[in-house]
């Protein structure tokens, strides 16, 4: 549902004009996403189109290159900054946004300082860029100093740009929210002001991370949680294929959170990072919108971390789940969460916060808000193809990817360097004779990422796919002939999917000389062979779920 929007501060403090439908410069948060906002700024080798969503910038004819510079926005002094975007990028472009602040005490403007070029289709890569009065640190902006310093304005600049002829990125919004930490300079959250009802429980679809692929099971809660608003969007996207199209090649994780509300973006949703709170959450709620916050905590009390009784796993530093709803039952505020650190896909996923503990645990108040998909957005996001798998004369069980009879290239390392090196990823396998959709409870929503799957596929030392019935069919009698669909999903953009009919023959592994694993077994929608382990690590306190948020602090 769109936000309703009237009259706003202006972005520009010059006159108290109304801002466009769409756009918000108002308490906390800033939106940049009509043509008459976008035309207030500086555009060079740029032009607006008014066909996309409420307007967007691409680049001008026989461009290769173009910059958009904001007007100066002023807002309540802050400490922190989290910038946002929306953008389609086909292959062979990208864009890059950058922000400057104007910090009071010094007297002085920061540096352009960047986020990293962002694309699905390249090695996007953060850039922790830092001048004397500010720095980016992965995904946010922060005002450097020792003596309260805070920044009251600041500007957006976007750098759109092509390899390919003809092809332009196309960015359709712009957003930053800021918060301030210190004493008595806490700023105001944007509210819309919309009536609450009671209670609120919506039927969210809900993954465990810790049965996906194992290599990176661990450190996926952001693009999970993401899956799980996009899904529930209207989406049906397994959470690899968020997680890899996201990953930050510099921060080695998948933790950015400007680059996991992109990842929306691309899909043509109208996404940002908002500072915000209850009340926030709540309205969001009311209009039907699941949302991702950021938490950590303990599930024991005197743990290392803010206690949060029935967390999904026993303690961790930096963590994302999805509010799907809220109510006060004897006089107690909850929140309920799809928290994907549970052990299954199931109902263990879907979880009853107390929203006091909730309060401390989610102490950075970061959230991700995703709205309607915009008109004629999304046209670059990144595609499932079809494709064929092909018997190898003379290979054991190894099959060659084909895409319209063309071989399609994956390396003898596809699975192992998916996180050092673009055109590489993750296989797995879903049972078509299986289709039925498990029932965890009597309001999820489940998809296609909660049907049965198993990642059994071994690369050869030719780059072709090996997969051994004796392993796929592991827990069916021999003789059983199965149908599957096999998923080859790239972090450069591209899924592959290919059905393939096995008959298992015999119920020992026949090996292969040569290949390569990717250190991944999860197995079906339930319990992975080693998730139950997984969750004991984890409830001892010994694996966190995310990388530490932040390399440094202000």
């Amino acid at each position: 549902m769109a936000f309703v929007l009237f009259l706003f501060l202006a972005l520009v403090p010059v006159a108290a004009l109304a801002v466009p439908l769409g756009d918000i410069a108002q308490e906390n948060l800033v939106k940049i996403t009509s043509t008459e906002a976008f035309q207030r700024g500086t555009l060079e080798n740029l032009v607006v189109d008014k066909t996309i969503g409420d307007g967007a910038l691409r680049l001008s004819e026989g461009a290769s290159e173009g910059t958009y510079v904001s007007e100066e926005i002023e807002m309540p002094a802050f400490e922190y900054l989290v910038a946002s975007w929306n953008a389609d990028t086909p292959q062979g472009t990208y864009v890059e946004i950058f922000v400057r602040a104007y910090v009071e005490k010094k007297g002085a403007w920061s540096g352009w300082l960047s986020w990293g070029k962002w694309s699905p289709y390249i090695e996007r890569a953060s850039t922790n860029d830092e001048d004397a009065l500010a720095m980016v640190d992965v995904d946010t902006f922060t005002v450097l100093g020792t003596s309260g310093e805070t920044a009251s304005r600041f500007q957006f600049k976007a750098v759109l740009a092509s390899t390919e002829a003809g092809a332009s990125p196309v960015l359709r919004q712009l957003a930053a929210s800021v918060k301030n930490t210190l004493k008595d300079q806490a700023v105001s959250v944007y509210h819309q002001g919309i009536a609450l009802p009671e209670k609120v429980l919506l039927d969210t679809p809900a993954y465990s991370q810790m049965v996906r692929d194992r290599a990176i099971a661990d450190s996926i809660c952001s693009p999970t949680t993401m899956t799980m608003l996009l899904n529930d969007r209207g989406e049906d996207l397994f959470p690899e294929e968020v997680a890899l199209n996201e990953y930050d090649f510099e921060y080695e994780g998948f933790g950015n959170w400007s680059y996991t509300v992109a990842a929306a973006g691309m899909y043509g949703y109208d996404a940002y990072c908002m500072y915000a709170d209850f009340d926030f959450l709540r309205e969001q709620l009311a209009q039907g919108y699941s949302v991702g916050i950021s938490v950590k905590y303990s599930n024991q009390e005197n743990g290392s971390n803010p206690y949060l009784e029935n967390g999904a796993i026993a303690s961790t530093s930096g963590h994302l789940i999805s509010i799907v709803g809220y109510e006060t039952i004897d006089g107690i505020a909850y929140f309920y969460s799809n928290d994907s650190a549970a052990g299954s896909d199931s109902a263990s996923v879907l979880r009853k916060y107390k929203a006091e503990q909730l309060d401390y645990a989610w102490s950075n108040r970061l959230a991700y808000v995703v709205g309607d998909k915009e008109a004629g957005a999304g046209f670059a996001a990144p595609k499932r193809v079809e494709a064929e798998l092909r018997s190898v004369e003379g290979g054991t069980n190894e099959y060659a990817l084909f895409e319209k009879g063309t071989p399609v290239a994956l390396s003898a390392s596809f699975l192992s360097g998916k996180l050092r090196s673009l055109g590489n990823g993750t296989i797995f396998v879903l049972r078509d004779d299986e289709a039925a959709l498990p029932v965890f409870n009597d309001v999820t929503v489940c998809t296609t990422a909660n049907l049965p799957f198993d990642y059994p596929v071994k690369m050869s030392e030719n780059g072709n796919l090996i997969l051994d019935p004796a392993k796929v069919l592991a827990d069916d009698p021999v003789g059983t002939q199965a149908n599957l669909t096999v998923y080859v999903v790239t972090n450069n953009g591209i899924t592959y999917v290919a059905p393939l009919s096995l008959e298992k023959t015999s119920a020992e592994p026949q090996t292969t000389a040569g290949a390569q694993t990717s250190g991944g077994a999860a197995k079906s929608a339930g319990v992975a062979p080693y998730a139950a382990a997984a969750v004991f690590v984890l409830a001892a306190g010994a694996v966190l779920l995310v990388l530490m948020r932040r390399r440094r602090k202000k």
